[in-house]
């Protein structure tokens, strides 16, 4: 942690709990279940049920059993094809499921196994909506900022708030094709959303303060998508910065474990990422310090003392790809070969942002053997 930092790492830790997750649903208060600050990512609570339905006794009549054979093949294709996700993708494989049902789904079918064949379209149902529409149409918006508290427009820069001001987002999820209604907190089936998000804040001798919360959020009032409406979940980040100079935030969202209602019936639904998003925040100035970094770079350099400190990293953060970056490694790489060790530190945390190597910050015969490698 940055030496005599401290007393604002503890106020920006306390600051983590105040971070605001809200579902804009008709005004209401919504219910959030908040977690401690996390050092890093937690595994998510578990909520039930299970996506699968239990053989039981084979169903057919005694002496009948090369027929009992059958549905029990039958329910363990179901099952597989159920519960079975691609490594790949995290999927489940929903065509082979329906078509099973399709092919399965008989009138000749003894009244156990259509009450069986009945819970798998259930499941089937509950996958389309999962995989098929909601981690498919889910998205994050960058909403605008709020005015300051005296009326002022709140700085944006590269398309964000600028640091310092809460970062306001919003995930939306369009209407499904079938009529779906999600259940409230009080309801015998509430549905509940996952929220996770991840602050990183870097300063400009090249170090880093961060941390994890999550919250799960309920519903406080059913929500059923009807007459185009999105469905709304706010995520409002507002946490000190101290003399950050960049902040970096990750934002999850996930439907948790439990019940949807689609055109009338009950259908289950599993964990499921619905949409991910990454924000940077910069400083007020950013933008244009943007426009001609390796000048801007170039003239915090001839002063270079800890007033342009910030100014360096960022010019440097901001020189693209090509000839100037080449310069820029090469006015860098003269700090940390003969600056005092403040200047040194800094020019390394620019060369590593610059560069996206991962040597130690500190470590000036690292970085000078990697100046004489690129030779």
């Amino acid at each position: 942690m940055r030496s005599g930092a401290a007393g604002a790492a503890r106020r920006w830790a306390r600051a983590c709990a105040r971070c605001a997750v809200a579902v804009a649903l008709a005004a209401c208060v919504t219910t959030v279940e908040e977690a401690p600050l996390l050092e890093g990512p937690a595994p998510p609570p578990t909520i039930p049920p299970s996506l699968t339905i239990p053989f039981g006794a084979a169903p057919g009549q005694p002496g009948q059993q090369a027929l009992d054979d059958v549905y029990r093949n039958v329910l363990r294709q179901l099952q597989e094809a159920a519960t079975e996700r691609d490594p790949a993708t995290g999927r489940h494989d929903v065509e082979r499921l329906g078509a099973l049902l399709a092919q399965f789904d008989r009138d000749d079918m003894p009244p156990v196994m259509r009450e069986r064949l009945a819970g798998y379209r259930g499941i089937a149902r509950g996958l389309r909506f999962c995989e098929q529409h909601a981690a498919r149409t889910a998205r994050f918006d960058v909403l605008p900022p709020a005015p300051q508290p005296d009326g002022a427009p709140t700085p944006v820069e590269a398309g964000a708030p600028a640091l310092g001001a809460p970062l306001r987002l919003q995930l939306r999820l369009p209407a499904p094709p079938e009529p779906t209604r999600m259940g409230a907190a009080d309801d015998d089936q509430p549905a509940a959303f996952l929220v996770e998000s991840t602050v990183r804040d870097t300063y400009a001798e090249g170090s880093e303060r961060g941390g994890s919360m999550m919250d799960v959020v309920r519903l406080p009032d059913a929500f059923t998508w009807a007459g185009g409406a999105d469905l709304l979940l706010p995520v409002t980040i507002d946490l000190p910065v101290a003399d950050a100079v960049q902040r970096e935030v990750q934002v999850r969202v996930s439907l948790l474990p439990g019940y949807v209602q689609i055109a009338g019936e009950l259908a289950p639904v599993p964990q499921t990422l619905l949409a991910a998003t990454t924000v940077a925040q910069w400083p007020v100035g950013y933008g244009v310090l943007a426009k001609a970094p390796l000048a801007e770079l170039q003239a915090a350099l001839r002063v270079f003392e800890p007033r342009v400190f910030p100014r360096v990293w960022l010019a440097a953060a901001a020189v693209p790809p090509g000839p100037d970056r080449e310069t820029a490694i090469a006015l860098l790489l003269d700090q940390v070969r003969f600056g005092r060790a403040d200047q040194a530190r800094v020019a390394m945390a620019a060369l590593r942002r610059l560069s996206g190597e991962s040597l130690l910050v500190g470590d000036r015969e690292a970085w000078l053997a990697w100046s004489q490698s690129r030779r």
